[in-house]
C-alpha cells in the first residue's frame, strides 16, 4: 500500500512538474515595420520629407493613452454637422485604439500569389470590449479639416500633445482621409508581421504542370491570432505617398501577449 502510495505521489510530482515546464515564461521583443499606401496619386518631383510624427498611442506614467482621428463626411449638409461627426469619429477611433491596447487585436490575414504574382493580400483585424472610464484629453481641428481626439484611462499628467502633420508629395498636399487610411494600412501590416512571427504562416501550395510546363502556380499564405502590447514607436512619410510605421512588441512573458 505505501509503495502504491509513493508511486502515485512521484507520478502527481511528476506532472506538476511537466505543467510547470509547459508553462514557462518566454521573453518575445519583435520590431517590425508596416507599409501602407494613400489612395491619391502624388504628382512627379522630388519634395522634402515631412516632420516626424509622435506615435499614436502610448503609455505615459501608468496611463493608457490613445489618439484618434476623424474626416468630415463628404454628406455633410453644413460645415458645423461636418466638423461634429469628424469629431465623434475622432473619439470612437481612440477608444478603439484604447480596447486593442487593453484587450489585443485579433488579426487575419490571407495572402494569394498565382503563378508568381500577388494576386490579393486582405488584412482584417477585429476588437470587441468595453471601455468605460476613458477621459478625454483634448479635441483639436487640424490644418486640413480632421479632428483629433485624445483619450487617457486613469488620471496622471500628459505630456504635450503634437499633432500629426499631413503628408506632403511634390509640393501637394494629400487629403486627410487618404493619409489616415495609409497610416492604419501601415498599423495592420505591421500587425500581421509581428502575429506572423509569433505563431507562424501557413502556406498552402497548388501547382499544375501539363507536358512538362507549368500552367498554373498558385501560393496561399495565412495567418490568425490575437496580439497584445504592441507599441508604434514611429510614423515616417515618404515622397511617393507612402507611410511606414515601425511597431515593437516588448514582454517578459510571451504567454501574455498571443493566443
Amino acid at each position: 500500500m505505501k509503495i502504491i502510495r509513493f508511486g502515485s505521489l512521484m507520478l502527481l510530482l511528476c506532472l506538476a512538474l511537466a505543467i510547470t515546464s509547459c508553462q514557462s515564461t518566454i521573453p518575445v521583443h519583435i520590431k517590425v515595420t508596416g507599409r501602407g499606401v494613400a489612395e491619391v496619386a502624388p504628382p512627379e518631383g522630388p519634395s522634402p520629407p515631412p516632420p516626424p510624427q509622435a506615435p499614436d498611442m502610448s503609455w505615459a506614467e501608468g496611463d493608457i493613452i490613445a489618439i484618434g482621428h476623424g474626416v468630415p463626411p463628404a454628406s455633410s449638409i453644413s460645415t458645423a454637422q461636418g466638423k461634429l461627426l469628424a469629431k465623434q469619429a475622432a473619439k470612437v477611433d481612440a477608444q478603439r485604439n484604447l480596447l486593442e491596447q487593453v484587450e489585443g487585436v485579433h488579426v487575419s490575414a490571407k495572402t494569394t500569389v498565382k503563378n508568381f504574382m500577388t494576386e490579393s493580400d486582405e488584412i482584417r483585424t477585429q476588437v470587441n470590449g468595453l471601455i468605460a472610464g476613458a477621459e478625454v484629453v483634448s479635441e483639436q481641428e487640424l490644418d486640413d479639416g480632421s479632428f483629433e481626439v485624445k483619450l487617457r484611462l486613469n488620471m496622471h499628467p500628459l505630456a504635450r500633445i503634437i499633432p500629426p502633420p499631413e503628408i506632403a508629395s511634390g509640393g501637394q498636399k494629400i487629403p486627410a482621409q487618404a493619409r489616415l487610411m495609409a497610416e492604419e494600412a501601415a498599423k495592420k501590416d505591421a500587425e500581421r508581421q509581428i502575429l506572423e512571427q509569433l505563431k507562424g504562416v501557413v502556406i498552402t501550395g497548388n501547382t499544375t504542370v501539363e507536358n512538362y510546363m507549368t500552367k498554373d502556380d498558385r501560393i496561399r499564405a495565412r495567418v490568425e491570432g490575437i496580439i497584445r502590447g504592441a507599441t508604434v514607436i514611429d510614423t515616417r512619410y515618404n515622397e511617393d505617398g507612402t507611410v511606414e510605421v515601425d511597431m515593437v512588441l516588448d514582454n517578459p512573458d510571451i504567454n501574455q501577449v498571443i493566443r
